[in-house]
């Protein structure tokens, strides 16, 4: 199977304790079982102090968060104390990888980063240039079009191209479906209030804008290939044209770009019962 990644995949690395949004807070943390087995047999303090702060549920060992949802081990610096103790090689599977994601769509294994990472946004949104595509061990750079043809898939240009000029009725339908989607916390649905008040307060985007919302919208659309043999091509570019509205939406709000990716990406690509709701509704 042929592994295929985005340009900006072998430039990421963790802003560790710069980062404002930790992936080491704010989520469940399961432990891969071949972790777990080495975490019960470690014999040293680490291993005790480990030991004591994860348990297993339904047969899936977890890190024991606190009060504040906050990794046990996650430090008032903001860097993993396992790391500083240990090295990366302590790590379970999903803390070493994330926001890694591979899938599968026909013959190909998808390789990305997720946008709930503060990181892989800026990364993104740091190019004005075609989003591209590399195969593992290969330099030639392929943009979504040809990585489509390769699959099978003939596609106009202008079906890969985010289309602008969203009305007052399209953003309060644009709202609409993403107000039936399961809340990640009270914000959210403040958050879709704060926009249905300035749906006819719309200001177009710029030329540079246009050019990163295509990227946007061209990366959410690789991102939901997996989704193909079951909702099929037509969803997930309507679905991809959906959630780029709502990020046009949430940038006009807030006026800040990556937190708006990020902020939809913490809502919609990490929950897999709100993307299938919104491809069921496209």
């Amino acid at each position: 199977m042929i592994t295929i990644y985005p340009d900006f995949y072998e430039k990421f690395s963790c802003k560790a304790d710069s980062c404002q949004h930790s992936c080491c807070m704010g989520w469940e943390i399961d432990i891969d079982a071949r972790t777990a087995k080495r975490y019960q047999t470690m014999s040293d303090a680490l291993g005790a102090e480990i030991r004591r702060n994860i348990f297993c549920h339904d047969g899936i060992w977890q890190f024991r968060l606190d009060e504040k949802a906050r990794c046990p081990f996650l430090r008032t610096d903001g860097l993993c104390q396992l790391i500083r103790n240990a090295g990366d090689s302590i790590l379970c599977d999903i803390c070493a990888n994330h926001p890694r994601f591979f899938v599968t769509a026909a013959d190909f294994e998808l390789a990305g980063m997720g946008l709930s990472c503060e990181k892989s946004c800026e990364l993104l949104l740091a190019d004005l240039s075609t989003l591209t595509f590399h195969e593992e061990n290969s330099d030639r750079a392929i943009d979504l079009s040809t990585l489509l043809g390769n699959m099978g898939i003939e596609l106009p240009a202008e079906e890969l191209v985010y289309l602008s000029g969203m009305t007052k009725d399209d953003a309060e339908f644009v709202l609409d479906c993403l107000g039936k989607t399961v809340p990640i916390d009270d914000a959210w649905t403040r958050q879709l209030g704060e926009l249905a008040a300035m749906t006819d307060q719309l200001v177009p985007l710029t030329e540079n804008e246009l050019v990163l919302f295509t990227r946007i919208y061209q990366y959410i659309v690789y991102r939901a290939l997996e989704h193909l043999e079951t909702f099929g091509l037509a969803a997930i570019l309507s679905y991809a044209q959906l959630n780029a509205d709502f990020i046009s939406l949430l940038y006009q709000l807030t006026g800040q770009l990556d937190e708006s990716v990020r902020r939809w990406s913490e809502q919609i690509e990490y929950s897999v019962e709100n993307v299938r709701c919104l491809m069921k509704l496209v």
